[in-house]
Formats: structure tokens, C-alpha cells, sequence
């Protein structure tokens, strides 16, 4: 019986192995048919600004060598040049930004010579401009989460993070495009369109924050912010080659973002930086914190040395195709360097739990009764989408929602449900492996 049994897990595992390399190869088949790469789309970069951490242009205007309304210019002028081509921003405020860019130089001018509040010169981002996710409420700004139902939706008030970045003297100079409801990999939605990946304009930019590493990989914006609740931000920053953090859960207000988390559900999701480069992430985290920085530690040096560190290549999901032969080496180049310059210990670690992966977050994500479904969220209230009947309807060009959301939301059904004995198991298995 044992033998008939691993005999039995074996061709499973060879049929569904088989499976992926059938459908990956279709993948690649129709993608080379139908999406042929488009490199070297994006305008070369000319204005060094643009090429300058934030820091690092904050510090130049604190010493009198750059203006904030210098830089501003420079990004819009950079957005405009690259948009048309990536559809990255969806909303800009350009001339807001340029009058708040003249105030911070008054009161930047003022404090240098004696006749203002000096504290403006302490502030490490102060004049930096900063690109914000759709879903993040700027007051007065659009705030539709990519739902057509909400094409004029307007947000009420700023997000609490909004606040935060220009109570620190950061301006806000453009809102960046997001998948229907920020649940999906890339960034398309019905309201503004698809976001194109610089790099490859055949190609994704990741999501749900992938309208601001579109931006920043192209250098129409230096930092950002983004939200993740499945990698959201850890995604796109990945395939645009930026830099994001999704911080603790809580530390980051999430106020002020739609759709709205609360609950254990809210403990999945995270506001972070996403920048262009790493120096400015400590920055930016810093202002996002506010008054719970000091949880965070993030002056206190760290002992390398006295870490230990754990990496997977691959989680054995026959359903799931292998990691890109270029980032494993890019992960062990980066391992090598660790270890031989710290002296520290690299255990290579295989967690079987992460085979189910998705359901594992499902699982988590419904921990609590009568939580909205995304089937009720995407029909923005008006009961529960019905994915067959959706789907027909995009198949004659008259559904108001992507091929995506209509896929998760069909996942959705077959996710197990609060209180099921399947979904007791796995919020088990999430505890135990974050042990």
C-alpha cells in the first residue's frame, strides 16, 4: 500500500510537472506571436537631477546650490516626456507642485539667512517631489481604486501618510496607476489603462504599485509610496529593478487608502517606500513612521556578524515555474558577499508550507466573519459579481472589469471559506511557519 501510494505521488507530481512546461511553453509561444519586446522606448536621460537620490537634492537645497522649484520642473518635464510611452501617472498636479515648490524655497531662503524657522533646514527630504498610488487619498485628487463604478470619485481628505510627506516638506506632484482594486500583478485597470514596464514595454510592471516603479525606473519620480497586501510593493519593485519596503504591519498608517482593511485582514497589509534608490529608503520610512519611528530602531547600528541567514531557491510547487536562473545567481552573488565579507553563516532552507502559498494568505485573509468578499468590493457594493456571467459579458467587449479581476474573483469561490475545516487547517499551517 505504501508503495502504491508513493507510486501515485510520483506520476502526480511527473503529470503536473509536465503541465507547467506545456503551459509555459504556450506562454511563450503566444507571447512571441502576438507581444513582440518593444526596447528602448524611453528618452535617454539628460538633467542630473534626475539621476540624484533624494538626500541628496534635499541637501543641495538646504545649501543654496539647487531650488525646489528646480527640481520640480525637472521631473515634470521628465514625466511628460516618458508618460505617453509607459502610462504610468494618471493624475498630475503639476502646478500645485510648483507653487508648493516656490513656498518651500521662500521658507528655505528665510531660515538660511536668519529670518524664519530654521527646523526646515534639519528636514533630510524637505522640497523633494514624490509620486503617490492612486489608492492613497490626496484631497481633492481621483481616488477610484481603478473601478469604473468610481471614475469620479474624489478623495474627501488626504491619507494620514499624505499628510505625513508634506507635513516633512516632501510635494506630491503626481498619482500613479494601479490594477482594478490594487489585486493583481500588473497594472491595468478599466478607468486609466495598462502601465507598460520601461525596460520592455511588452511587458508588466508588476502590481499593484506598478504605475510608481514604472515611474521611478524611468526616472520621472526619485521616491514614492505604495501600499502591499500579497507584494504589492516587494513585486513591482522587483520588475522594474527599484527599491520598496513593506514596513511592519501598523507601524505606517494605512488611513486614508482604499479599500479600506481593518480587522485581522488589516495586519496583511502595509504602506512603504518605493524608491529609486536605497539611500532614500530610511528617509522616506522615517517621515511615513511619524510618531511611531522610534519602534522601528533604524539609528541603531547593526551587528552584521550576529546575523543568521536563511534562503530559499525553490519551494518544489510542480505547478509553479522555476526562478529565473539570473536572479539565483544574483541572490547567491549577493550571499557570497555576506558571508565572506561578515563571516556569517548561509543555511539554504526548503519549507514545504509555501507550496500553498496563495491559499495559506487566502486562509489568513479570511480569519474573521462577514469580511468583505472581492467579489463584493469590485461591484463596489452592488452585491456579488458573478464571474460566468462577467466573463461572457468581456467576451462581447460590454464588462466594466479586466480578465484578471474576473479570474480572482472566480478564484475567490473556490478559496475555502471562514470556518471551514480546510480554512482552520490553514491558518494553522500560517502560524506554524511563521515560527
Amino acid at each position: 500500500m505504501t508503495i502504491v501510494k508513493s507510486m501515485k505521488k510520483i506520476v502526480i507530481y511527473v503529470a503536473s510537472r509536465c503541465l507547467c512546461k506545456i503551459l509555459e511553453a504556450l506562454a511563450f509561444i503566444l507571447f512571441i506571436l502576438f507581444n513582440r519586446p518593444k526596447r528602448s522606448a524611453i528618452p535617454p536621460i539628460v538633467d542630473r537631477n534626475l539621476v540624484t537620490p533624494a538626500v541628496k537634492l534635499s541637501q543641495q537645497m538646504r545649501d543654496g546650490q539647487l531650488t525646489s522649484e528646480q527640481v520640480v520642473q525637472s521631473f515634470i518635464k521628465r514625466i511628460k516626456s516618458v508618460n505617453p510611452i509607459i502610462n504610468a501617472v494618471v493624475f498630475d498636479r503639476f502646478e500645485k507642485a510648483l507653487d508648493e515648490a516656490r513656498e518651500i524655497d521662500r521658507r528655505i531662503a528665510a531660515a538660511r539667512a536668519g529670518n524664519g524657522d530654521t527646523s526646515i533646514l534639519k528636514m533630510p527630504l524637505v522640497g523633494v517631489p514624490v509620486s503617490v498610488k492612486e489608492t492613497i487619498a490626496i484631497e481633492g485628487h481621483p481616488y477610484t481604486g481603478g473601478l469604473k463604478a468610481r471614475k469620479l470619485t474624489r478623495a474627501a481628505k488626504n491619507a494620514d501618510a499624505v499628510d505625513l510627506l508634506q507635513k516633512n516638506g516632501l510635494i506630491p506632484i503626481a498619482l500613479t496607476n494601479i490594477p482594478e482594486l490594487a489585486m493583481w500583478w500588473d497594472s491595468n485597470n478599466p478607468v486609466y489603462g495598462a502601465t507598460n514596464n520601461p525596460y520592455d514595454l511588452s511587458r508588466i510592471p508588476g502590481g499593484s504599485s506598478g504605475g510608481e516603479a514604472a515611474l521611478l525606473a524611468s526616472a520621472g519620480s526619485v521616491v514614492g509610496i505604495g501600499s502591499d497586501i500579497a507584494g504589492s510593493i516587494r513585486i513591482p519593485a522587483n520588475f522594474c529593478g527599484v527599491f520598496g519596503h513593506k514596513p511592519t504591519p501598523k507601524i505606517v498608517s494605512t488611513e486614508g487608502m482604499f479599500p479600506y482593511c481593518n480587522g485581522e485582514r488589516e495586519m496583511l497589509l502595509g504602506l512603504g517606500p518605493m524608491t529609486r534608490y536605497a539611500c532614500d529608503l530610511v528617509p522616506m520610512l522615517k517621515v511615513l513612521a511619524g510618531p511611531k519611528v522610534d519602534q522601528l530602531k533604524l539609528d541603531e547600528p547593526v551587528d552584521m556578524s550576529s546575523l543568521k541567514l536563511y534562503y530559499i531557491e525553490d519551494f518544489n510547487d510542480p505547478l509553479a515555474s522555476g526562478c529565473n536562473t539570473d536572479i539565483i545567481e544574483g541572490m547567491r552573488s549577493a550571499i557570497k558577499y555576506l558571508v565572506d565579507k561578515f563571516k556569517i553563516s548561509a543555511e539554504k532552507v526548503y519549507l514545504d508550507e509555501l507550496k500553498f502559498g496563495f491559499l495559506l494568505w487566502a486562509a489568513e485573509a479570511n480569519k474573521e466573519p462577514n469580511l468583505p468578499k472581492f467579489a463584493e468590493l469590485i461591484n463596489n457594493g452592488n452585491g456579488e459579481l458573478n464571474p460566468i456571467v462577467e466573463l461572457f459579458k468581456k467576451i462581447f467587449d460590454v464588462s466594466d472589469h479586466t480578465f484578471n479581476s474576473i479570474f480572482f474573483v472566480a478564484l475567490e469561490k473556490f478559496s475555502p471559506s471562514y470556518g471551514s475545516s480546510t480554512n482552520k487547517m490553514l491558518i494553522r499551517k500560517a502560524a506554524q511557519l511563521r515560527k
